[in-house]
This record gives structure tokens, sequence and C-alpha cells, in this order.
């Protein structure tokens, strides 16, 4: 166990600066899932807009509903008439929507001519526009059911009357929204957000530790004395893997048992029992691939650029720094060829888990198994790598 031994000796030699490394990342991933889990929220406000209305149709019935209805739903900006002074408004953003009624508007309405329409003027890609004019569209469309349903006259003053108070108390009525089983727990939460990030972490500290590690057994004097040595390439490969796997372990430690602390979750949830062996499972997996990348770069500096894109790369891919849920087609297709995207997957089916049956923990065990196949084959490609370096030099 020469090898191993050796190892040990480097790491302890490049200890201050692995420390950097573990700390930095860490940080990196705590002040990231703070800012995230903060931002986030499971309440639904609605928010009101600036909304100009030039009402040209009089004290109509209908004209005045609408205008009833939207000044509930936005803040009323006072009218203006002329048609500058309306395009500075939007300008200035002093209103992000101006509507005007016709005159007549009401009657050609309720008689069914629809020969008037209203007009609007509203800042360009606004998603306020968008949502006042889905307003808009809901009131008449009520409006003219019952005009339809009940045939009403455009002088039944009483009648529409009695038609904007059935219109008022339908659109009063709201929506309960109930959540589809055990609703996510903040701590559980804070911990996929943390969990989430851990990914780049981890792999940012793996290939940055290992790499300088690896680079160290590359050297030249120490390389030929290695081949002079009757040890097999395989068992330097195996022992300098096994090193590397301590090292792991110990990181993986590090960071469950800074989860632990700053997401105040206990080991008893099964939940967090799961989270805890999926980052295992990431951590081998990214052991793996340095371990790879560890043949692969040359020169004392190519290792951070390696660590960001290779880190950078894969979290944005994955769904890291961008829910998975709003990725195209094809950005998740080419990032389902990487392990961090079925980690974070695990990650997210763990924080909606309701029931431990086998049919909602399948999904979560077969990601797992995905990341060990991505393991194994970057360990094998080492290996092999490894074997033919000494050939060559031989």
């Amino acid at each position: 166990m020469k090898v191993f031994k050796v190892y040990f000796k480097i790491i302890k030699k490049n200890l201050l600066m692995l420390s950097i490394y573990i700390v930095v990342f860490l940080s990196f991933a705590v002040l990231i899932s703070s800012i995230n889990f903060s931002s986030q929220t499971n309440i639904f406000s609605e928010t009101k807009s600036r909304v100009m209305i030039i009402n040209r149709d009089g004290s109509s019935v209908m004209a005045q509903g609408l205008i009833d209805y939207l000044s509930g739903k936005s803040e009323m900006v006072e009218p203006v008439e002329d048609e500058e002074a309306m395009q500075d408004a939007l300008f200035y953003e002093d209103a992000v929507y101006i509507l005007t009624i016709p005159e007549g508007f009401s009657e050609d309405f309720v008689s069914g001519a629809h020969t008037l329409s209203l007009s609007k003027l509203t800042t360009a890609n606004s998603t306020a526009g968008i949502q006042l004019d889905m307003l808009v569209e809901k009131y008449l469309t009520i409006f003219n059911l019952y005009i339809e349903s009940k045939n009403i006259s455009p002088d039944d003053s009483a009648a529409l009357d009695d038609i904007r108070n059935l219109v008022k108390a339908d659109l009063e009525i709201e929506t309960d929204v109930v959540w589809a089983g055990a609703k996510p727990t903040a701590s559980i939460e804070k911990a996929s957000y943390f969990f989430k990030y851990l990914s780049y972490s981890i792999i940012s500290i793996m290939i940055l530790a290992v790499s300088s590690i690896m680079q160290v057994f590359s050297k030249s004097d120490l390389r030929k004395r290695m081949q002079c040595s009757p040890t097999p390439a395989t068992r330097i490969n195996l022992e300098l893997l096994l090193g590397n796997l301590c090292f792991a372990v110990f990181v993986w430690v590090f960071m469950v048992a800074a989860s632990l602390m700053l997401t105040g979750k206990s080991l008893a949830d099964p939940r967090m029992q799961l989270m805890i062996l999926n980052v295992l499972i990431f951590t081998l997996t990214a052991l793996s691939l340095s371990f790879l990348l560890g043949y692969l770069i040359r020169g004392p500096g190519a290792q951070h650029a390696v660590a960001n894109v290779v880190a950078l790369g894969s979290s944005f891919f994955s769904g890291v720094f961008v829910p998975q849920a709003i990725l195209g087609d094809t950005a998740k297709y080419i990032a389902s060829f990487t392990p961090t995207y079925w980690y974070v997957l695990a990650v997210e089916d763990i924080t909606t888990l309701t029931s431990y049956n086998w049919s909602d923990t399948k999904d979560i065990f077969a990601g797992m198994l995905i990341q060990l196949g991505f393991a194994a084959a970057f360990l094998i490609v080492a290996l092999v790598l490894g074997r033919q370096k000494k050939r060559k030099s031989v």
C-alpha cells in the first residue's frame, strides 16, 4: 500500500489548498440556496397594474360595470384626452394599459350588432396588458351570456342593472387551491435547494482536488520510479482510487454534516436519508469523473478551467441553476447524458415524496442506479487510460 500512503502524504502537504476548496464551494452552495429559498413562496397575490380608462359612453350600465370591475383589479389613473399625453403616460409608465370605451358601445353590444369595439394602448410585450385583455374579455363574455339568455333590450335599464349585479357576483367567486398530498415542509424545501447546489460544489471540489493530486503522481521522476517498481499498473491505479475514495468520503461526510446543521433536518426523516444516499452516490460519480480527468488534464493551471467548464456546464443544463421544469426538451435530452441531471431529478422527486412504497420511490432509485452507471463507465475508462499511459512511457 505504498502508493496509498504517498497519497495521504500529498493530502497532508496540500491540506490548506484542499480546505480552501471545500470551504469556498460549501459557502457558495449555502449562499445561493439561501437566496433562492427565501425568494420562493407558495402564496399567490394578484398584482394591480396602473390602468387609464377613457369612457366616452357616458353613464351606460355596462360601461360603468366594466369600469367598476377593472377598478377592483387595477390601480386607476386619471384619464387624459390628448393622444400625445396618452403616449407620454405609457412611456413614463404612469399607465401600462389605456382602454377607450367609444360612444354608443353599450347599446351596440347589447343589441348584438357588435359594430363598435374597445380600443386599447399598452406597452410592447407587456404581460400586464395580456392580463388586462383577459379581464376585459372575461367581463364582456359573461355579460353577453346573460343578455342572450334573457333577450334583453338596450333600453331596459333595470334589466341591464340586474345583469351587472349578476356578473359582479359571478366574478367575485374564487377557487380554493388544495394541495394534492402532503405539502412539502419549509425545512425539506430548504434542504432540497442546498442539495441541488451541492452538486456544483462537489464536482468542482473533486476535480480540483483529485486532479491536483494526480498531477503529482504524473511528475516525471515519480512516474519513472513507479515504472521501475514491481507493482503492477492496475494495483497502482487501484491504490490511487482507494486514496481518492477516502478523500471523497471525507468530503461527503463534511457536506452532510453541514447540511444537517444548516437545514435543521433530522436523520430520522426518510426523505433526508434518501437525500444523503443520493449525494453519496453522486460524490462517487464525481470522484470517478475526476479520476478520469486526472489522466487527461495537463499543466498546473488547467484543472481550474476544466472544473469551471464541467461543473458550470452540467449545472446549467441539468437543472441546478435553472429549474428542470422550464428547460426545453432538447436541453433535457442533452442533460440526460450527464449524471448531474439524474441527481437533480432524484432530489426533486425526494422533495415531493409523500409515501415510501416501491411505486413512489422506484424513479428515485432508478436515478441513483443511472448515476452509478456513469461512475462505472468513468472508472473503466480511467483504468484503461492509466494502463495505456504506463505502456507508452516504458
